[in-house]
């Protein structure tokens, strides 16, 4: 799952292209079902019940409606998105449609994978008992591999009563499990030609699940000398699915699916708490700009690869320390963690450029705090080796060392689960700040407030006192020159 690409050129995009394409599994925390219970379980509105709906019979009774707000999304998107990229007209939601082609159609239009079998389940809370429902085969909703498909799902019928909650946190688990699988035009398939993304910009092509990595990470507050050198670092998708989906949710409310406006809205907050993930809103959280500078410039082959291995190793430790941490039914670090999920925390109303200005900002302005923490309490095999792939040896089968139970002491136990809690104290309130929005029929999407980045702007003024100084030695050294020959008349 994280095996390294080597560099073999030194130009500073190349370099960038083989960090992100580092890693390769784009998954953040593994768990988002539980961070969504856990930060919307004291929400009343979560606790109604809803009637378990077909997708067919949203579709077939909401077609008119749908066919607009899809236009509104793909006219928003252009006017607010710079990373996007037009629907093709020939994939234009068809209201006229029926059966099995006005669903191809409602997700062809979506531009997801249409082979995702989107019925009707529920993924249990952690430690709830077995129940009567019959559990579900990865494969009968899931279109990537069963380890990598989540926990069980239990079969809901149509009309089923079921909670808000179940269905928010289910859907919120979703997007893992094949929407944004197969989609660019150097992916296996024939959806990369028809959907309009062009070539994967980076992660992994070749892997089943690897195109997921642009809808599931971006890099919005990466240094402007990095996004200017490495512009393909800039082409992600996630806040295109993060509007459809919090459109779709809105309109299903108001048209009277709740079921199905939990259920989007689970799929929307997926994006946000994947943007919550350091690790996929920073390229290079342990690096400032100019270390990756001058490493891109003086560093050798030996030197890049290690900071590749590195940046992966750490991704995968804390990923799967903070895991299972959340799985662990009695431990103090899930209470911990938890707790913060639950607790009052700061974040503004939802508004427009909200995953990026808000989301990924933070997680970005966490980034480097989070990797020092994590170099400083796992055993430094795991997170200071630049020789050493964890990623490669785990697949590999030789090395089984897991970060979480007993692999650190409590001292460093303790420095890890505090910089997660601060992580997913923001991440609980962010969630809390999306949901009501997308369940508020009256909720008004506020202007977006992106604050200023001041990197830009000084690399200007810099630029242009060097300039400035340039000038002013030239003219001196000219006034010099005529004073001399003036006074050699």
């Amino acid at each position: 799952m994280y095996n390294q690409p080597r560099p073999s050129r030194y130009r500073l995009a190349t370099f960038v292209l083989l960090s992100v394409a580092s890693i390769q599994s784009a998954w953040s925390w593994s768990a988002h079902s539980i961070l969504t219970r856990a930060a919307l379980a004291d929400d009343p509105a979560t606790q109604a019940a809803v009637s378990a709906e077909e997708l067919s019979d949203f579709l077939s009774a909401e077609s008119a409606g749908l066919a607009l707000v899809l236009a509104g999304i793909e006219a928003r998107a252009e006017a607010e998105l710079g990373a996007y990229d037009g629907l093709p007209p020939g994939l234009a939601f068809d209201p006229a449609a029926a059966g099995d082609a006005l669903r191809e159609s409602f997700l062809r239009a979506l531009r997801v994978n249409p082979r995702v079998p989107l019925g009707l389940y529920r993924q249990p809370a952690r430690g709830e008992a077995p129940g009567s429902r019959p559990v579900l085969d990865p494969a009968r909703y899931s279109l990537v591999g069963s380890e990598l498909a989540g926990n069980p799902m239990e079969r809901l019928e149509p009309g089923e009563s079921v909670s808000a909650l179940d269905v928010l946190a289910t859907g919120s688990d979703e997007p893992d499990y094949g929407l944004d699988v197969g989609l660019y035009t150097n992916n296996e398939g024939p959806l990369g030609a028809a959907y309009g993304f062009g070539e994967q910009p980076y992660g992994n092509p070749a892997l089943s699940y690897g195109s997921q990595a642009p809808f599931h990470m971006a890099f919005p507050r990466e240094d402007p000398v990095i996004s200017l050198a490495a512009p393909f670092s800039t082409r992600s998708q996630a806040a295109y699915r993060e509007m459809q989906f919090s459109t779709l949710a809105r309109f299903a409310f108001e048209s009277g699916h709740p079921y199905w406006g939990w259920r989007f809205a689970g799929w929307a907050l997926h994006y946000s708490q994947d943007l919550g993930q350091p690790y996929h809103a920073r390229m290079l959280p342990g690096q400032r700009t100019l270390e990756t500078l001058a490493l891109n410039v003086f560093g050798s082959e030996a030197d890049k690869n290690g900071a590749m291995i590195l940046l992966s190793n750490r991704h995968l430790v804390i990923e799967t320390y903070a895991y299972e941490s959340l799985k662990d039914e009695g431990g103090a670090s899930r209470r911990g963690l938890e707790a913060a999920l639950a607790a009052p925390g700061s974040a503004p109303a939802y508004r427009r450029g909200w995953l990026y200005d808000v989301v990924a900002t933070g997680a970005y302005d966490d980034g480097r705090r989070l990797d020092r923490v994590i170099a400083k309490s796992f055993p430094a095999k795991y997170v200071d080796d630049p020789t050493f792939d964890f990623g490669l040896a785990k697949e590999e089968g030789t090395d089984s060392w897991e970060p979480y139970g007993g692999a650190v002491d409590e001292a460093a136990g303790a420095r890890i689960d505090a910089a997660l809690a601060d992580r997913f104290q923001a991440i609980g309130a962010q969630i809390r700040a999306h949901v009501a929005y997308m369940s508020d029929p009256d909720a008004i999407l506020a202007a977006r407030a992106a604050a200023f980045d001041y990197r830009g702007a000084a690399y200007i003024a810099a630029l242009l006192l060097s300039l400035g100084g340039i000038a002013l030695i030239i003219i001196s050294g000219a006034r010099t020159r005529r004073r001399k020959k003036g006074n050699i008349g």
